[in-house]
């Protein structure tokens, strides 16, 4: 009943979130790209991220009358979204909402796993536990909301490996090509999800070497199961892309990434040999190494850094978890130390963070550093792990320890009180969403999501024509928004709106008035954080009136 009312109310949150928040940046060519697949058997419209969570999205679309243009380009996202809507305009907002609403049902099943997954490692206690941080988690809400990849990733990443303790413990045929089917799954979610053939085989060994509480198997046995799997998972993903382009060489291929290219070179004559990979796979991941491997413009605590921080994610933890849950997780390391009369899970432990550490690791050595959601799958397992702090929650023998956690338990709601606006959350020492932009920026704070927002308060304060920098791909006049851009590096007198990301610096690509995209230059808008905004759309958009005497002090500084 507990867990049932808690993933209920994530729900709830969830689903008025979904229907508060402006279509998100990356939202706008995620939505198309998966009815494009259903429609037209399309991959190659945005192949920077597999085909299955858009499918799965989508699928509420198939009985509408959303149309898609077939002869949108593959791999223009822009054009993609933008077709997208004009033949969509009537309904955009209500497939908006129905698709935001399947990608919701991700979180929801992950809370649900997350709880079994505890209750089988600690009790029923703790599966609770781990089902109230998931459910409080403000970064879990934000993403569940959007039409984006990293909810389902995170969803499959955290089955495959919960599968896949159950099959080192009692490894047998039918649970060797049931992980082969969420391996292969994962794989069709996000290119992250490659880390779990490795992190399967750690898995293994963990839970196996040197351990008597698991069925006995021998080394013929437990080699043909890795087989079985390994074969189904690829199988799996092969047909998720319908076996396009499958067994191709790779002599075949024209890569542009560095990483590919190196590759190809290292397997010499052996690049004639037929890869078990789709051809929209392999091309979708060549395109994403690609543009990871380019400089991008990186911000964090006050700083720019065109190859990313190498504590950007540890701090992004920092910032972004509230601190009931960094507290449960500090108490659960002291329990951990000091378990009193409990038993020492060291394997658990060992099950549990090795996969935290190995993401973590990995999104800090790519200089691509665009939000905490790159950590997602590994809130899971971090939740999971602190979960295990409720087998103290006993009176009789840990009364210290059963006080301090049920006053953190009782203080999980909090991270609530910002709601809907779950995207922009910041805890407390870092100084709420209203300072989270002198820490981090692009998809931790403005995505986009305010515009709706702005366009009320422009209404109600009867502010015609607007100077507007907005990050975002929704063109701003398809919610009646009249603008111009504000000028470039030095203020003009006026009233402005200008995106959070905009305003600290970043550089991007933002809308023309007459629709059209234009670049943003490094800092070119980053005057008006020397002016204060009269008004804030949901901590991501400022709206600022400068008058000519703000001017003359600005030029008098």
């Amino acid at each position: 009943m507990c867990i049932t009312a808690l993933l209920t109310a994530h729900w709830l949150l969830g689903i008025d979130a979904a229907q508060s928040l402006t279509v998100t940046h990356d939202e706008y060519w995620h939505l198309p790209a998966g009815l494009a697949a259903w429609k037209l058997g399309r991959f190659d419209a945005d192949n920077l991220n597999p085909p299955l969570t858009r499918l799965w999205d989508a699928l509420p679309l198939l009985c509408t009358a959303a149309a898609f243009d077939p002869a949108t380009p593959p791999g223009d996202a822009f054009q993609l979204g933008d077709r997208f809507l004009t033949d969509n305009r009537p309904h955009y907002e209500r497939y908006l909402a129905l698709t935001r609403s399947m990608n919701l049902l991700f979180s929801v099943l992950l809370g649900g796993v997350l709880a079994v997954w505890a209750y089988e490692l600690f009790g029923m206690k703790s599966a609770c536990l781990a089902a109230a941080l998931w459910a409080f988690c403000p970064t879990a809400l934000a993403n569940a909301a959007l039409v984006t990849p990293d909810m389902g990733a995170a969803f499959e990443f955290t089955c495959t490996l919960f599968f896949c303790w159950r099959f080192a413990k009692h490894p047998n045929w039918r649970r060797a090509a049931g992980l082969g089917i969420l391996l292969g799954l994962a794989q069709l979610t996000k290119f992250t999800n490659l880390l779990l053939y490795p992190l399967c085989a750690m898995t293994w060994l963990v839970v196996r070497v040197g351990s008597c509480d698991v069925s006995p198997a021998t080394w013929k046995k437990q080699l043909g199961n890795w087989c079985l799997l390994v074969a189904v998972s690829l199988g799996v993903l092969n047909a998720g892309y319908l076996f396009r382009g499958s067994f191709e060489g790779l002599n075949e291929y024209q890569f542009k990434s560095d990483s590919m290219i190196r590759l190809a070179k290292v397997l010499g004559p052996m690049r004639t040999a037929p890869v078990p990979l789709p051809r929209d796979y392999l091309e979708g991941l060549d395109r994403q190494r690609q543009i990871m491997e380019g400089p991008h413009p990186v911000y964090l605590d006050g700083e720019w850094n065109q190859h990313g921080f190498g504590t950007y994610y540890l701090r992004a933890l920092a910032y972004k978890l509230p601190h009931g849950a960094q507290a449960l997780m500090a108490l659960t390391l002291f329990c951990i130390v000091w378990p009193g009369r409990l038993h020492h899970l060291g394997r658990v432990q060992g099950l549990l963070l090795l996969p935290v550490l190995a993401i973590i690791a990995v999104a800090s050595s790519i200089g691509m550093q665009l939000g905490i959601r790159y950590l997602l799958p590994a809130f899971p397992l971090l939740f999971l792990w602190a979960s295990q702090a409720a087998r103290w929650l006993d009176w009789q023998n840990f009364r210290y320890r059963t006080v301090l956690l049920v006053a953190l338990i009782a203080a999980l709601p909090w991270s609530l009180r910002f709601h809907p606006h779950h995207l922009a959350y910041f805890n407390e020492l870092s100084g709420g969403p209203p300072m989270g932009r002198k820490h981090l920026l692009d998809s931790n704070l403005d995505w986009g999501q305010d515009l709706r927002g702005l366009a009320l308060y422009l209404d109600q304060q009867q502010i015609g024509e607007i100077g507007l920098a907005y990050f975002g791909m929704l063109p701003p006049s398809e919610l009646g928004i009249k603008y111009h851009l504000p000028p470039s590096w030095r203020p003009e007198p006026g009233w402005y709106a200008v995106s959070v990301n905009f305003s600290s610096g970043r550089p991007h690509t933002i809308r023309n008035p007459d629709g059209t995209l234009r670049s943003v230059n490094f800092r070119e808008f980053a005057y008006f954080s020397d002016f204060k905004p009269v008004a804030q759309m949901g901590y991501s958009i400022d709206v600022y009136h400068i008058s000519t005497a703000d001017i003359a002090r600005w030029f008098a500084r």
